[in-house]
């Protein structure tokens, strides 16, 4: 997890960078969370928004604990990549916005109804992986990958799947941070996170892939050093 989390002077603009671009839908994603008071985290956005980004406040960090299994999958997806050359194979079945939906599917059947907050989380978080992935969410290998699988208005999440959202989901407390989001909503947010993890968890056969491929780039790379 450590190659994934390493900050650097080029790291920490990218993170300036899509935190201006997840500023964008906070309005759009605070609409139907104001029946559980979330539309409170949006009162400090203005203000937030022209306060130095670069350094994550670390009494504003909310905690998310990552459960084992998914620390494991984080390492052996940076293995693959980083040491191995391989990439996961794209486009993901299921991907981001089929697991987002599942998650959904299950909390309607367990509970017998879904809180609009809830909903309202689960598509910004979405939301954030969408324009997060290209900016912050890539390792430098998969980036010629990226351009091919996502064209002009083809939206991340509907080509990726759990190994990258992961990605995200690590990295949501410091993105998080510099957001100017309500203490309240922040942990509502956390909440619903961790849940999401679980389920994650217990999904982990189906949604996650056991073994990465060769991408096209990288198999003409090895041939050239090999003749």
């Amino acid at each position: 997890m450590d190659c994934l989390m390493k900050h650097t002077k080029e790291s920490k603009r990218k993170k300036d960078e899509v935190d201006e671009k997840l500023g964008n839908d906070k309005n759009t994603n605070a609409r139907a969370a104001k029946t559980s008071n979330a539309a409170k985290g949006r009162k400090r956005r203005n203000e937030s928004t022209s306060k130095g980004k670069s350094e994550a406040n670390p009494e504003k960090l909310i905690s998310i604990k990552i459960p084992p299994t998914l620390k494991k999958q984080l390492v052996d997806d940076c293995e693959f990549i980083t040491h191995f050359g391989k990439l996961v194979k794209l486009p993901r079945t299921p991907n981001v916005n089929d697991i987002l939906q599942r998650y959904l599917d299950q909390r309607l059947k367990k509970h017998g109804s879904v809180a609009d907050s809830i909903e309202e989380i689960m598509k910004g978080l979405g939301s954030y992986f969408d324009k997060a992935l290209p900016v912050i969410l890539l390792y430098k290998h998969e980036r010629n990958q990226y351009q091919e699988a996502c064209p002009s208005n083809t939206t991340a999440s509907s080509v990726y799947g759990a190994e990258h959202f992961l990605r995200l989901l690590v990295k949501l407390p410091e993105l998080m941070s510099n957001a100017g989001i309500e203490k309240e909503t922040m942990t509502e947010i956390q909440e619903q996170t961790v849940d999401f993890l679980r389920f994650l968890q217990r999904n982990h056969n189906a949604f996650f892939l056991s073994t990465y491929h060769v991408h096209e780039d990288m198999e003409n790379k090895n041939n050239k050093r090999g003749e």
